[in-house]
C-alpha cells in the first residue's frame, strides 16, 4: 500500500520556523529512500536526523573538505510516498517499512557536483538508507543532469558508533583522479574502516580487522573441545578470517570464547544476511531436517516406485495399474514380506541399525509429519542451534499431520545402481561435486610395484605413454592422520587410485586402488577381477572404491569447498573494504562477489567447523578435520587457484597457441550463430520451462564433431587444450573463466588505460595487495603476482572472480545431487576391507548388500547429512547470478562500463547455449553417464530472473547456476 503524504510547501511539515533561502545561494532538491524504518517513523524527532553535502570540486581551505551545504532534517523532508508493511503476528500492524524523503539543500553559487553527503544520526534507532538522488532545482534538470548514490547500508545511532556516515556520489576515480573536495573524506572513511581499538566488536561497528581461527574450539565446555589455533604459525598456517573481539576463554587465553548464539556473531551491518535471506535459509533446513528425520511410519504408503520390480510385473500381468489401490499393493508386499520372513518395523530406542538398502531408501520415502523419536531429538540438539531445534520440535508436534516428500538425489533418480558402474566412478572425478582433484599420471613412482598384477601393470604403463593414464590421491597428506583419526571409531585408509581412459570416448575407469594404513608394512592393491577363484576379489574391490568415496568426500568438503573458497576469500573481503574506496573502480567490480560471505563464513565458523560441530560428528576425519585444513594449506597458493594454470599443473591440459577471446566463444559445430546485439531481453525471457526440458533429451547427434569438420584455425578457452575433451567441468569452467577475464580485462583497459605505470601509481591497490600477502594469507609466502602491470592486476581479479563464482558453484551445488545418496558419497566408514579368505570375508559375500550398509553411518547420521546436503543445494530467491547485478553496481561513465559489462553477460548467454548443445551430444557420455544427469553445475543462469530452484514452486533442487559470490 503506498500513501501520498502533503505538507508544508518548503519542508513538508507544518511550522513557524520554516527556514527561508538566501536568493544568492542555490537549491539541491534531494529524494532519500529509507527501508525497515518501523521505529523510526514513530519516534523520531524533526531534527534528530541531518544531512550535509559536500562538494566535490569547491575545497574549503579551513577543513580541507569540500564546501559544505546547509543541514537538512530527513523528518522536516517532504514524505513522497509511504509503503505499509503486512500484517504481523495477528493484529498487530506495524506503520511503514518504505519511506522516501523529499528533502532541499542550500548551497552557495558555484558549489558544483554534490559528491558526498554526510548523515547524522542523533535518533535512538537505526535505519537502512537505500538510495539518495540529488539535483539542482534551478535550472530543472534532466535525468542526466540527476547525481545518484546507492547507498544500501545501515546507519547507527551517534551515541553508539561515535562517528558519522559518510556516502559517496556513484561515480569511480582512481585515487590520483579523486576531486579534492572528497580526498580527505575519502582517506577518513577508509581510516575509520580499519579500525584500532582491541573491544569486543558491537553490531554497529563498521570494522574490518584480521584474526586467526581461534574460535574453534571450546576449552572452557571441557578439554575434549580445545583445538589448536589455526593460523599464525608454521605448524598451523590458516587464512586470516573478520576479528570478533570477544573475550578469550578462561581455560585458553589464546582461543577466544564463544557466542552465545548464531545470532550474536559480530559481522558489520553491512556483510550481513537480510532478514528475508536467514529466514529462507532457516525454513530450508527446518524443512529439510523434518523430512528426512521424520520416522517412516509403521504401515507406510509404498509407491510404484519403491516396490520391487517382481511384484509390479506380477500384479500388473493380473490386474491393470488402475485397478490397483494402495491397499492392494500393501497386502501383497505383507504376503511377500511373510514369505521373506522380513518382520515388520518397530522403533526400539535407538533404533539405529540399517541392515539393508531398503533402510536407507525409507530415508526419501513419502511420510506424515509426527513428533520425532526421543533418541533423535537427543542427538539433534547436540548438532544444530536451539533456534533451529525449536522450530523442528515445533513443526513436528503440531496437531495438523501434513504429508512431506523428498526429491530423490540426482544420482539415483533414474537409474538406482548407476553409481556402482565403473565408468560412473570415473565420471565422477570429471562431473561431481570434486572434479578438482584428479590428475594425469606421469610417473608410477609413487605406487610401489609388489603386489601387482603384471598384465595391470603394463597397461598402466602402456597408458601412461599415451597420457590415459590418471590418478586420484589421497594418500601422503592423510596417512600421517590415521592413526589418530581411526583410534577413534571410524575406519579409514590412505588410497591412490589409478583410472584408465577408454578410446574414442574419454570414460575414464578405475583399474587399481592401494590401500594404506600406518601400521602396515606395505599397502594392499585391489584390481576388479572377476570373482573366479572364490577370493571375493571384486567384492572387495567394490569395497575399495566405496572407502576412496568415503576419501574423496571429506577432501571435497574440508579443502575443495571450504579452505579453497570460503577461507582462502575471507582475506581479500577485508582488504577490499579496509584498503579500496568505494570510490575505487576496483572495488567497484569486486563488491557483488563479496556479497554475503563473511556471514555465511561466520555461521560456518559457529555451527559446522566448531568443536563439537556438523563436520567434524559428520566427517570421519573428526576432531581433526580443521588441522588437516591446515596442513593442506600448505601447499595453497593464489597463482595456481587460476582455472587454466590448475588445469595444467594436474596435467589435465596443456598449454595452446592461441585462446579465446571476445569474438571467439568457443561454438558446438553446425549451431547456429547469434550476435550479442541480436539478444534481447524478450528472447532470454522465452528460455522457459519446456526449453529446460529440452536441454535434458540426449540426442543421438548425426554430425558429430571431426577433424574435417573443424577450422583449419582452431582456438582454446583459457588458452589450454584439455587431455580428455570430455570433461565437463574444465570444458564449461574455461569458458566461464574466459568470459570473466575479458570483462575484467576491457574494465582495467578503461579505467587504467593500457599503460602499466597507472597501476604502479595507485597506491591503494598496492597497499590493499600487500596487505592480503602480508596479513591476510601472511602464512603462505609462494605464489604471488607482483601486481605491477595490468596483466598481472586483470589475472589476479579473474581468480578472485572465478573462486567466488565458478569454483564454488561446481563444488557447491551438486551436493545434494550426489552426497544425497549416502553409499555414493559416505562421510565416514565404520569397516575396513575384509581381509581374503576370513570369516568377516563369507560373511560379506554372502550377504553384501548387508555389510555395505554396516560399512555406513548409523541411520540418523546418514538422515542428517541427506538434510545438510539439501540446504547447502538450494540457492535462495536473492541469489544473482553471473552476468548480472543490482542498480547500485551501474557505471555512470556515460554507459561505457555498462556497455562492457553488457558483453560480459551476452557472452555468458551464448555458453548457456553451449552448454545445452553439449549436454544433447549421445557421444559425450561423461556429460550423462549412466546416472543420466546432465551437467549443468556451470550453467551460469545469467537469462534466469529467479533462482533456478524456484522456478517450479521452490522444491526442486536444480544443481545449476553459478551465484556472484559465495553466499551459502
Amino acid at each position: 500500500m503506498v500513501e501520498n503524504v502533503g505538507g508544508c510547501c518548503c519542508c513538508g511539515v507544518l511550522q513557524t520556523c520554516c527556514h527561508r533561502p538566501d536568493p544568492e545561494n542555490q537549491i539541491i532538491q534531494g529524494v532519500f529512500e529509507v527501508h525497515h524504518c518501523t521505529w523510526l517513523s514513530l519516534s523520531t524527532t524533526g531534527t534528530s536526523i541531518a544531512i550535509r553535502l559536500y562538494s566535490s570540486q569547491q575545497l574549503n581551505p579551513s577543513t580541507g573538505k569540500g564546501v559544505e551545504s546547509e543541514k537538512a532534517y530527513l523528518m522536516q523532508g517532504k514524505v513522497l510516498c509511504r509503503e505499509k508493511l503486512p500484517i504481523l503476528r495477528g493484529k498487530i500492524k506495524l506503520p511503514t517499512r518504505v519511506i522516501k524523503f523529499r528533502l532541499n539543500f542550500e548551497v552557495v553559487k558555484g558549489f558544483g557536483t554534490p559528491g558526498a553527503f554526510v548523515v547524522e544520526n542523533r535518533d535512538k534507532h537505526e535505519f537502512f538508507l537505500k538510495s539518495a538522488t540529488l539535483r539542482y532545482t534551478v535550472p530543472a534538470g534532466s535525468d542526466e543532469d540527476k547525481f545518484e548514490f546507492y547507498c544500501n547500508s545501515w546507519v547507527y545511532p551517534l551515541d553508539k558508533t561515535q562517528v558519522k556516515r559518510v556516502f559517496f556520489l556513484n561515480q569511480l576515480y582512481l585515487p590520483k583522479d579523486t576531486p579534492d573536495g572528497l580526498k580527505k573524506l575519502r582517506q577518513k572513511e577508509l581510516e575509520k574502516l580499519r579500525g584500532g581499538s582491541k573491544n569486543e566488536r558491537q553490531p554497529w561497528d563498521r570494522i574490518y580487522e584480521y584474526d586467526s581461527y581461534n574460535d574453534l574450539g571450546d576449552p572452557d565446555n571441557g578439554q575434549e573441545y580445545a583445538r589448536p589455533v589455526l593460523g599464525g604459525s608454521s605448524e598451523y598456517p590458516y587464512p586470516r578470517r573478520l576479528r570478533t573481539g570477544r573475550r578469550p576463554c578462561h581455560q585458553d587465553p589464546l582461543s577466544e570464547s564463544r557466542p552465545a548464539g548464531c545470532n550474536e556473531i559480530y559481522v558489520p551491518p553491512d556483510e550481513r544476511l537480510s532478514h528475508d535471506k536467514v529466514k529462507e535459509l532457516r525454513n530450508n533446513f527446518v524443512d529439510a531436517l523434518v523430512r528426512f528425520l521424520t520416522p517412516k511410519p509403521d504401515h507406510p504408503h509404498r509407491s510404484y516406485q519403491e516396490c520391487p520390480e517382481f511384484i509390479k510385473k506380477i500384479a500388473h500381468f493380473f490386474v491393470p495399474r488402475e485397478a490397483l489401490s494402495t491397499a492392494d499393493f500393501k497386502m501383497i508386499l505383507s504376503i511377500v514380506d511373510f514369505f521373506r520372513r522380513k518382520p515388520k518395523s518397530s522403533s526400539p530406542e535407538n533404533n539405529e541399525n540399517v541392515n539393508s538398502i531398503e533402510d536407507v531408501d525409507d530415508i526419501f520415502a513419502d511420510k506424515e509429519v509426527k513428533e520425532l523419536d526421543g533418541w533423535i531429538k537427543r542427538l539433534l540438539q547436540k548438532l544444530v542451534p536451539y533456534e533451529i531445534f525449536n522450530q523442528v520440535i515445533a513443526t513436528t508436534t503440531a496437531t495438523k499431520r501434513k504429508p512431506v516428500y523428498s526429491q530423490l538425489p540426482s544420482i539415483i533418480a533414474e537409474e538406482k545402481d548407476a553409481w556402482l558402474e565403473e565408468t560412473e566412478f570415473g565420471r565422477q572425478l570429471l562431473a561431481g561435486t570434486n572434479p578438482v582433484r584428479i590428475r594425469l599420471l606421469k610417473e608410477f613412482s609413487p605406487l610401489s610395484e609388489e603386489n601387482w598384477d603384471l598384465k595391470s601393470l603394463h597397461r598402466i604403463k602402456e597408458a601412461m605413454k599415451k597420457d590415459e593414464a590418471f590418478i586420484l590421491e589421497h594418500h601422503d597428506y592423510l596417512l600421517p592422520f590415521l592413526s589418530m583419526i581411526n583410534g577413534k571409531g571410524v575406519c579409514a585408509y590412505a588410497s591412490r587410485t589409478i583410472l584408465l581412459a577408454r578410446s574414442m570416448l574419454d570414460t575414464i575407469e578405475p583399474v587399481a586402488i592401494e590401500l594404506s594404513l600406518p601400521e602396515s608394512s606395505s599397502s594392499q592393491v585391489l584390481f576388479p577381477d572377476d570373482d573366479d577363484d572364490y577370493n571375493y576379489n571384486y567384492l572387495r574391490w567394490s569395497l575399495a572404491k566405496i572407502h576412496v568415496a568415503a576419501n574423496d568426500a571429506a577432501y571435497h568438503q574440508l579443502i575443495s569447498h571450504w579452505l579453497h573458497t570460503h577461507a582462502v576469500i575471507e582475506p581479500f573481503i577485508i582488504a577490499t573494504r579496509r584498503r579500496l574506496s568505494v570510490m575505487h573502480p576496483i572495488h567497484r567490480l569486486l563488491d557483488p562477489h563479496f556479497k554475503d560471505t563473511l556471514h555465511i563464513n561466520a555461521l560456518a565458523r559457529a555451527i559446522f567447523l566448531n568443536a563439537g560441530g556438523i563436520l567434524e560428528r559428520t566427517l570421519f576425519t573428526g576432531e581433526y578435520s580443521m588441522q588437516l585444513s591446515s596442513h593442506l594449506y600448505k601447499q595453497w597458493r593464489f597463482d595456481e587457484q587460476a582455472l587454466p594454470t590448475d588445469l595444467v599443473k594436474r596435467g589435465m591440459a596443456v598449454k595452446a597457441e592461441e585462446s579465446l577471446r571476445v569474438e571467439n566463444v568457443s561454438k558446438i559445430v553446425d549451431q547456429e550463430e547469434m550476435e550479442p546485439e541480436e539478444i534481447e531481453d524478450e528472447e532470454v525471457l522465452e528460455r522457459d520451462e519446456e526449453e529446460i526440458e529440452d536441454e535434458n533429451a540426449v540426442e543421438r547427434d548425426e554430425d558429430t564433431i571431426t577433424e574435417k569438420t573443424l577450422d583449419e584455425k582452431v582456438t582454446y578457452p583459457g588458452g589450454v587444450k584439455l587431455v580428455l575433451e570430455d570433461y565437463p567441468y574444465a570444458k564449461d569452467g574455461t569458458e566461464i573463466w574466459d568470459a570473466i577475464e575479458q570483462w575484467v580485462s576491457d574494465y582495467c583497459c578503461f579505467f587504467y588505460g593500457k599503460k602499466d605505470n597507472a597501476i604502479k601509481k595507485d597506491e591503494e591497490i598496492q597497499a590493499w595487495w600487500s596487505e592480503i600477502q602480508n596479513v591476510g594469507h601472511g602464512d603462505q609466502k609462494k605464489g604471488w603476482y607482483d601486481l605491477t602491470t595490468r596483466e598481472d592486476l586483470v589475472r589476479a581479479l579473474t581468480t578472485l572472480i572465478w573462486i567466488a563464482s565458478g569454483l564454488h558453484a561446481a563444488v557447491n551445488s551438486g551436493q545434494y545431487a550426489y552426497a544425497g545418496w549416502p553409499p555414493n558419497r559416505p562421510m565416514l566408514l565404520r569397516k575396513f576391507v575384509p581381509e581374503p579368505r576370513t570369516e568377516e570375508m563369507k560373511e560379506a559375500a554372502e550377504d553384501p548388500d548387508k555389510f555395505v550398509c554396516q560399512m555406513l553411518p548409523g541411520k540418523f547420521q546418514m538422515a542428517f547429512v541427506i538434510a545438510v546436503m539439501d540446504l547447502l543445494s538450494r540457492h535462495t530467491s536473492e541469489e544473482v547470478y553471473l552476468g548480472q547485478r543490482p542498480p547500485e553496481n551501474k557505471g555512470e561513465e556515460n554507459g561505457a562500463v555498462d556497455k562492457l559489462f553488457k558483453n560480459f553477460r551476452d557472452r555468458l548467454v551464448e555458453i548457456e547455449g553451449n552448454i545445452k548443445e553439449r549436454n544433447k551430444k549421445y557421444t559425450l557420455m561423461n556429460r550423462w553417464g549412466y546416472a543420466k544427469m546432465p551437467y549443468k553445475l556451470l550453467y551460469p543462469c545469467t537469462s534466469k530472473i529467479n533462482a533456478p530452484s524456484m522456478e517450479k514452486g521452490g522444491m526442486g533442487i536444480a544443481a545449476m547456476g553459478i551465484t556472484n559470490s559465495i553466499s551459502l
